[in-house]
């Protein structure tokens, strides 16, 4: 489920991707591929800078087992990079509600089931084949998706459905109790202005006192993980190329990330 926003105009960037690519030192060698042959042919809102920052939660020493998930997938701009750090072996869990729009409450996006399958064979590392699709409503309890995907399975998980406060306490619930004690949830359009329910459902998650928690935020995404990590995670992200500053943001030291490090 993503919202269909309007066109933002962009300043133009003439670089090739390898340049880009050598700049942002991605090392891992399926983002590598699909960001040179895939990310900009898939339709969606992300910005590329997260290659930089997928590329170094993927090379550090932990969270090396697992799929990932996302609720929201639109085309899968976001699901295909995170899948490139998959095992052939590893589950992988697309939700999204596809053709099931009169769900879609928020008319926070369209997601395309037909488009999303054939950019997986185009451009994922495993052409889909360890990829589940679940297409529905990620607040019915019919889909069952925690026992679905399976308790502390997965490396990463993005939150990009609904963008109302309920479904964002209902997937992080999700995300909490899927991801491993070492995984990273991506909560995306966290503090965007025309999203509120976005933010205002991170701050009232993090008032239940979650096992989860917030640990850096920049290229309109929040970066979370459990709390017995958080203190490995921020050194990891203060040490990030991107990262600007310690912030604090519901009681726990979060690192801002920005396109480029201000001189001085």
């Amino acid at each position: 489920m993503r919202h269909a926003r309007p066109h933002r105009k962009t300043r133009p960037d003439h670089r090739a991707p390898a340049a880009e690519a050598e700049c942002m030192q991605i090392n891992h060698p399926n983002l590598l591929g699909y960001h040179g042959e895939g990310f900009s042919r898939v339709q969606g809102w992300c910005s590329d800078k997260l290659f930089a920052v997928i590329d170094m939660l993927a090379s550090c020493r932990i969270n090396k087992a697992g799929g990932v998930a996302e609720i929201g997938i639109h085309h899968g701009k976001l699901f295909l990079l995170l899948n490139q750090l998959t095992g052939a072996e590893d589950s992988s869990f697309a939700i999204d509600l596809f053709e099931h729009q009169t769900l879609n409450i928020d008319k926070s996006g369209r997601g395309n089931l037909a488009i999303f399958q054939e950019n997986l064979r185009k451009y994922d590392a495993h052409q889909g084949r360890n990829v589940r699709i679940i297409a529905g409503d990620s607040t019915d309890p019919a889909l069952d998706l925690v026992a679905t995907i399976g308790r502390g399975t997965l490396r990463f998980f993005s939150v990009d459905g609904g963008h109302t406060v309920q479904h964002l306490l209902n997937d992080l619930a999700i995300a909490q109790q899927t991801i491993t004690n070492e995984g990273v949830v991506i909560v995306d359009d966290m503090f965007h202005f025309e999203w509120p329910g976005v933010t205002e459902g991170v701050v009232r998650y993090m008032q239940s006192f979650p096992t989860l928690v917030p640990v850096a935020m920049g290229h309109n995404k929040l970066y979370m993980c459990k709390m017995s990590y958080h203190g490995f995670y921020l050194s990891l992200f203060e040490r990030c190329p991107l990262a600007v500053r310690r912030v604090s943001f519901c009681g726990w030291s979060v690192i801002a990330l920005s396109h480029d490090r201000p001189a001085g």
